[in-house]
């Protein structure tokens, strides 16, 4: 069971032993501990735009260090200002704060990295991935155009299923414009007291 969840958030195909679908749009709202691993960890000055921000996981802790916060998703799950295709991240023409932060969808990162880094070029962009996404050999072109400034793994896994078996190892990437280096490796310890903030309440798809 365990390797189907891993593959489902990595949109990959699940083992038989698993018999739940994969959330629609290949949502999985991020544990509040994952996003405050990131934000003490790197200094974004100013608004911050969540372009999958579906329930506001992510947006409600960067909020919390005193942000705005800018959410869209295509589909509308209680948060933020805009939903549907017309928010299609991957068809964005223009940011709505000069900082990105979100957890994608695993399947489609690589072609927001792209998108986002080459037409919408935002100050600071951190994305939450699979531990092993650069290992691809087919990602080693877009690593080379779009170098990451950091990279952030994190030293536990964090439980995105809610069901106390987490699988993904995950890392956040950041890239800041400009930047021409090679990224520093930074792990990063899960934090000791977490901040209190209400999640909503967690729905798995299920067949019916």
């Amino acid at each position: 069971m365990a390797a189907g969840i891993g593959a489902a958030m990595a949109g990959g195909k699940r083992g038989t032993g698993d018999a739940r679908p994969r959330q629609q749009g290949d949502w999985y709202p991020t544990p509040p501990e994952v996003t405050q691993a990131l934000m003490e960890k790197v200094d974004f000055e100013g608004n911050v735009y969540e372009p999958c921000c579906g329930d506001g996981a992510v947006a409600r802790v960067v909020e919390h260090y005193g942000h705005t916060v800018f959410g869209t998703d295509l589909y509308d799950r209680g948060y933020g200002l805009g939903h549907g295709k017309n928010f299609d991240i991957l068809q964005v023409r223009e940011l709505l704060a000069p900082n990105v932060i979100t957890n994608p969808p695993f399947d489609i990162a690589a072609e927001i990295i792209e998108h986002v880094m080459s037409n919408l070029q935002p100050q600071k962009m951190a994305l939450l991935l699979k531990g092993s996404f650069w290992h691809a050999k087919s990602r080693a072109p877009l690593f080379n155009k779009h170098r990451p400034s950091r990279i952030i793994p994190l030293l536990w896994r964090p439980d995105f299923m809610r069901l106390g078996r987490p699988t993904m190892e995950v890392m956040w990437c950041v890239w800041e414009k400009g930047y021409t280096g090679y990224p520093t490796y930074e792990p990063c310890e899960k934090p000791n007291n977490i901040v209190e903030i209400p999640e909503p309440e967690f729905v798995l798809n299920r067949a019916a």
